[in-house]
């Protein structure tokens, strides 16, 4: 009998002792930052394991494969992740579905506070914050100074009809045969770069009134230029439309093509870098960004928060890991080595980060003029009727009319900020 008694405690004591293992166990999915060449994201999230003792299934994925997922798991409340990828576009639609947890009572206001306000913002509902931000991805504008002075222009191009006219000038003189490389593949990022040239023509989907406005002249010239820089000008390199985000930068670093409309924040350090560039010392951040006229100028701002689903277990283990990424030494480690943009306030009067990136002068320009996409809980549709409409128009086989003409008809009926749209 005591021996019974002996193997019953002995089995309540390992059955005890794994529940408390599985508590100290999180899954984590994020997208593979577009610029981490070096698996820095991968190496800090190993370092946290044992430096807390928790184990950390870390899952990176392409951005579009990560959205699947979590968006599929979240809709059936499978709890399979402890950590999610959350999106700027996706703050609507999560804040009315109630996905994620609030996390102000894990993280303290000092906390909050040491971030950038604005990237703060962008994840805070009705004074909830939902979201840290992991990737603070506004875009810029960078050139290749060498090749443009190879054809006898002194300085980058502030406008659209100038990006034409200079890049033509680049074709003649055989600098490039494409000065221009989009990622224009059918997946999220091609609607990141709708919106952008959409914006820089002083147009959108729709206006704070509830109009529609995405068929107006504007916005059909910004899409006709699209169409016509890769079909009729051919200043774009034909496989943009194949092109992810990583593969047009690789372009870029390889000296194919001159301008980089949209880069990452970490484009300027790895075009510098010999192992992954053929361009050292040739690339610059421009003060601007073309668009239709100086006074358009824009650029977008993308930035991706790490949130806690309320489906979560281990939501404790998981804020650990999140304090942990997220943290002033980490954000620093991350600058240095793959130049990302930093998230808190305090390191951009860092003086070993100033040294190493006297161009964030440049990035503070434009910045300025930095917009973010339209915040509505049914963006994810919209983003599947514009990529599949666009890549039809930017293979020749339909019209920028056309495609607008299409989307027009899908926003009418749908709501922003309590307005129908018409």
């Amino acid at each position: 009998m005591k021996g019974l008694k002996s193997s019953i405690v002995l089995a309540a004591a390992l059955a005890l002792s794994a529940v408390a293992a599985s508590a100290q166990q999180i899954t984590v999915i994020m997208p593979r930052h577009e610029m981490d060449l070096k698996g820095v994201w991968e190496r800090q999230a190993r370092e946290f394991e044992k430096a807390s003792g928790i184990k950390v299934e870390f899952i990176q994925m392409s951005w579009d494969e990560v959205q699947t997922k979590v968006m599929t798991d979240l809709a059936a409340g499978a709890g399979s992740y402890d950590v999610i990828e959350f999106d700027n576009g996706w703050v609507a639609k999560f804040a009315a579905a109630d996905w994620v947890e609030p996390l102000d009572a894990y993280a303290g206001k000092g906390y909050i506070d040491s971030l950038l306000p604005g990237l703060v913002k962008t994840f805070t509902v009705k004074g909830k914050t939902l979201g840290v931000v992991w990737n603070n991805d506004t875009r810029f504008f960078f050139y290749n100074e060498a090749m443009l002075a190879k054809a006898g222009i002194k300085s980058p191009p502030t406008t659209w009809a100038e990006v034409v006219a200079q890049s033509k000038a680049l074709k003649k003189a055989g600098v490039s045969e494409f000065p221009i490389a989009e990622y224009w593949n059918q997946e999220w990022a091609l609607a990141n770069s709708i919106a952008y040239y959409l914006y820089s023509y002083g147009a959108n989907y729709f206006n704070d009134k509830g109009e529609i406005t995405i068929a107006r002249p504007e916005a059909v010239a910004a899409l006709q230029f699209m169409a016509d820089s890769i079909l009729k000008d051919k200043i774009v390199n034909p496989s943009s439309v194949t092109l992810s985000q990583e593969a047009a930068a690789d372009l870029f670093y390889r000296g194919s093509s001159a301008f980089f409309f949209q880069g990452f924040p970490s484009t300027y350090s790895y075009t510098n870098d010999p192992k992954t560039s053929k361009v050292v010392g040739q690339i610059r951040v421009a003060s601007w960004l073309p668009a239709k006229t100086a006074a358009l100028q824009t650029t977008l701002t993308l930035p991706e928060a790490f949130a806690i689903p309320r489906t979560s277990k281990n939501k404790q283990a998981a804020w650990k890991f999140i304090q942990y990424m997220i943290s002033k030494e980490k954000d620093k480690e991350r600058a240095v080595e793959i130049g990302s943009l930093p998230l808190f306030k305090d390191l951009y009067a860092d003086p070993q980060l100033l040294k190493l990136y006297p161009y964030w002068n440049e990035f503070g320009k434009q910045a300025a003029v930095a917009r973010a996409l339209p915040l509505v809980n049914w963006y994810d549709e919209l983003v599947n009727k514009a990529i599949v409409a666009a890549q039809r128009m930017l293979l020749g086989s339909e019209t920028a009319q056309a495609v607008a003409d299409e989307l027009a008809a899908y926003l009418k009926g749908k709501t922003y900020n309590g307005m129908v749209l018409h």
